[in-house]
């Protein structure tokens, strides 16, 4: 093909050629600047392509060459951000630091966490050094309140509080359930008054209605009725202005009319013709037939009665306006039947209203007082029922707790009298230490004695009383009790008895546990103490005689 600057360079010319020939040769070669300007943008279009994608290339080598220098020069910090993954406040603390920063951080953070572990293990080593100096001084003032100050067990007294907890909890639960089933028959009562009181209340509410229909029947009629008696005063108020107008105007025509009539009379006989017929009377003349007519005279006079009458009753100024008002009357009578029917039928409506209600009434009372005998009568029983129940049941509860208490009373009083026997018919155990004074030496049997665990069966603690005494008791004929040792003896009880004394007597508060317990107020039963001594010194010396070992 050949391009438009050939076609021009070797173009074909002719002097002959007309315009039109010339017209068609320059279409060709628009036609073929057209192509090569065509042909020529799509070529500049691929190269910007490849252009374009060539920056792309060089951008992203150049950006990831970048990344690979920042990686060299200052550390990875992508290796970073994976290693602090796990550990949100070094991520927050050292993002986007560099590495060697990072590091030196780390290290110095590491250096002070030491420094402080090493504090934390000096304090550690000193706060135990004092614990140990803290248990020795325990130790030691245990060692004291065991040797040099007695009471009761631990144990003993815990038991009495778990006692005594345990006897409050359940008096709680007994009120609680009482509360409960009255909290049943109040509902109970309740849900019967609601059925009453749910009857009463829809009869009231029906009446209210009824009451409220009538109510607005009358006020009605009462604007019905204000609203005519404004239209009658206003129509009065008018017609008094009318009349009065009209009297005046009456009074007016009279003295018009007077002047007139005496004018008349004054030149009446001048008026006259004499050769005129001077009597009225032969106007009138009788018919061939009979028959006779009144007088002009008197049917005037008999017309003129007859409207004076009616403008009398008809309160009107001149005889044209009577039938004015004749109509007008008219009108308002037909006007004042129809409000009288309607005010007559509202009456009966109201009068049936009325009935109605004094009958609804009736029944209301009828039955109210019905029910509300009936529905006293059972109050008054459940009341009575209710009185009865709380009654019986504070003497029932009165009657637990009592025997509560003298259950734990017993109890803990056979346990007491069990333990203050232990020691008898125990086996002969031989003493680690025989050269201490015997108040030590008694001191350390005592610490060194397991606690037994007490028992709750009252017939295992009285059959183990029983038989321990039966062994005391023998044992204690066979022992002839010297006067020195009786005298001992009660010395020795008499100071245990002023210590104990002493100690309560400076102890402001009374345990729980020392509330029910078991006391000896008799002088010349021995205390548990002289007890356990004397139980022990005569097993000791009758090991020989009889052994008796405690059935298991």
């Amino acid at each position: 093909m050949l391009s438009a600057a050939k076609v021009r360079q070797h173009g074909m010319q002719d002097d002959n050629w007309v315009i039109k020939d010339k017209i068609n040769q320059y279409r060709g070669l628009i036609k073929l600047y057209e192509r090569d300007r065509k042909i020529h943008e799509g070529d500049l279009a691929k190269q910007k392509k490849r252009y374009s994608r060539d920056i792309r290339q060089l951008r992203k080598e150049i950006t990831a060459k970048r990344e690979e220098l920042g990686v060299a020069v200052y550390g990875d910090k992508q290796f970073l951000r994976n290693a602090f993954q796990d550990h949100r406040r070094l991520q927050l603390t050292y993002m986007n630091s560099k590495a060697d920063k990072v590091l030196e951080s780390i290290h110095q953070e590491n250096f002070n966490k030491r420094k402080q572990l090493d504090r934390i293990r000096y304090t550690k080593k000193k706060k135990m050094e004092k614990f140990r100096l803290a248990q020795l001084e325990a130790a030691e003032m245990r060692d004291r309140v065991i040797y040099e100050v007695g009471g009761k067990l631990p144990p003993e007294k815990k038991e009495q509080a778990v006692a005594n907890w345990v006897q409050r909890a359940n008096i709680k639960k007994n009120a609680a359930l009482a509360i409960k089933v009255m909290y049943k028959k109040i509902l109970d009562i309740l849900k019967k008054d609601s059925s009453y009181f749910t009857v009463v209340l829809e009869a009231l509410k029906l009446d209210c209605r009824a009451q409220g229909k009538c109510l607005m029947g009358a006020t009605e009629m009462g604007q019905l009725a204000m609203e005519y008696l404004d239209d009658r005063k206003f129509e009065y108020n008018k017609l008094e202005r009318e009349i009065k107008a009209n009297m005046k105007e009456r009074e007016r025509t009279l003295k018009l009319a007077r002047r007139e009539v005496a004018y008349l009379t004054d030149s009446f006989p001048n008026l006259i013709r004499k050769e005129e017929a001077t009597n009225l009377d032969d106007l009138y003349e009788e018919d061939d037939e009979g028959m006779s007519h009144h007088s002009l005279h008197g049917e005037l006079e008999d017309v003129m009665a007859i409207c004076k009458k009616l403008q009398k009753s008809c309160l009107v100024s001149t005889f044209d306006q009577i039938l004015l008002r004749l109509k007008e009357q008219r009108y308002q009578s037909g006007r004042l039947m129809m409000a009288l029917n309607l005010n007559i039928e509202k009456r009966d409506a109201l009068v049936e209203d009325k009935k109605h209600a004094a009958l609804m009434l009736d029944t209301l009372k009828n039955v109210g007082q019905e029910r509300s005998c009936q529905y006293l009568v059972e109050k008054r029983q459940l009341q009575s029922q209710m009185d009865a129940e709380s009654r019986a049941e504070k003497e029932l509860s009165t009657s637990l707790d009592e025997k509560g208490k003298l259950i734990i009373e017993m109890r803990t009083s056979l346990q007491q009298i069990n333990e203050l026997l232990s020691c008898v018919g125990a086996p002969n155990v031989p003493r680690p230490f025989t050269d201490v004074p015997p108040g030590v030496q008694y001191a350390l049997d005592d610490i060194l004695q397991e606690v037994p665990q007490p028992d709750a069966d009252f017939d295992k603690l009285i059959s183990n009383a029983r038989q321990k005494l039966n062994v005391l008791i023998q044992a204690v004929s066979r022992i002839e009790v010297t006067p020195q040792i009786r005298a001992e003896a009660n010395q020795f009880y008499h100071q245990i008895l002023a210590r104990t004394m002493r100690e309560n007597f400076q102890d402001d508060v009374i345990q729980e546990g020392g509330l029910i317990e078991f006391e000896m107020e008799d002088p010349n039963v021995p205390s548990r103490a002289i007890i356990k001594l004397r139980s022990k010194q005569l097993v000791d010396a009758q090991v020989s005689e009889f052994d008796v070992v405690e059935k298991k």
